[in-house]
């Protein structure tokens, strides 16, 4: 017998709650059929999913490990129920989606593309704008949707996390550190380091420069940039260095060098942003399309 969907659903619940009773509460059934149902499922498997006691109920290893990958597969199916389910419906309508300048380089055009094709009737309108601006517009309802870096969000507004991005330090080819592999933020001491003014994100400029200083080393702020694509330019000319996405790595500038940094903490979230209420069709079948469409960038520079 195949695995059934209602299995996979049974027992993610239950590798959430970790508690057989809360678990069959959360799904509207009672324990027996649970049970049951996990029983079935890891016969089916040949494996053990959970360890079982009086006192516990735990995942196995292996458990942990196709709970991860059942996530993902419902998630996709729902994705994709959604998606279906606009099509049927003929949706259409206008809807504005704002973007941070960086989504260019993870794909953005595709997946816009992606979108429009599967729901031709609904007139895009795009807006390049800060993450800041982006939310402010967002709760005015002058924006329908946003491609942000992860910054505290009102309640007022629900996200969609993309992706988790390294930061990487972008050189002057032939600095004395461009043929590095990997470094320190420490080996920095001493360099002109350039960051965006802080009006232009104030969230994501403070992470850049809290993750400097951490280090001992302070940032060079007498310049007001407002675009990384600037940032880049002026250090492929030897104007510095700089923190920057790894997705800038994939913008082909001349004359600049990426390398990996130690700091585990080097790293920024990219999300999708609307409002919580009053979406309309064309909003959520966008962030359908999103969610089924995305995928990271590579995990190298």
């Amino acid at each position: 017998m195949a695995i059934t969907f209602r299995q996979l659903q049974h027992f993610l619940v239950l590798s959430e709650q970790l508690h057989f009773g809360r678990a069959a509460r959360a799904l509207h059934i009672s324990q027996p059929p649970l049970s049951a149902s996990l029983k079935q499922l890891e016969e089916h498997l040949g494996f053990q999913l959970i360890e079982r006691t009086s006192k516990s109920v735990r995942l196995t290893p292996a458990g942990a490990v196709f709970a991860s990958h059942a996530a993902r597969i419902l998630g996709q199916l729902q994705a994709a129920q959604e998606v279906a389910g606009q099509t049927a419906r003929g949706t259409v309508g206008k809807l504005t989606v704002a973007f941070v300048p960086s989504m260019l380089y993870r794909r953005l055009p595709v997946l816009l593309k992606g979108f429009q094709d599967r729901f031709p009737q609904v007139e895009l309108h795009l807006q390049e704008m800060n993450s800041t601006r982006q939310i402010e517009q967002i709760l005015n309802h002058k924006v329908d949707v946003g491609f942000v870096h992860a910054t505290p969000f009102p309640d007022t507004v629900a996200t969609l996390s993309l992706e988790v991005e390294r930061l990487v330090c972008c050189l002057p080819l032939r600095h004395r550190l461009a043929g590095r592999s990997r470094l320190s933020l420490r080996e920095l001491a001493g360099e002109k380091i350039l960051v965006f003014a802080r009006d232009f994100a104030a969230h994501y400029h403070d992470r850049i420069v809290g993750l400097l200083r951490a280090a001992h080393v302070e940032p060079h702020l007498n310049y007001h940039i407002q675009h990384w694509f600037t940032v880049v330019a002026l250090v492929s000319q030897g104007m510095g260095v700089s923190i920057v996405p790894r997705s800038l790595s994939t913008s082909h500038f001349a004359d600049v060098a990426y390398v990996e940094l130690d700091e585990a903490t080097a790293a920024h979230e990219v999300a999708l942003a609307w409002r919580a209420d009053g979406a309309t069709d064309a909003c959520r079948a966008f962030v359908a399309s999103i969610r089924e469409q995305y995928r990271p960038l590579p995990t190298e520079p």
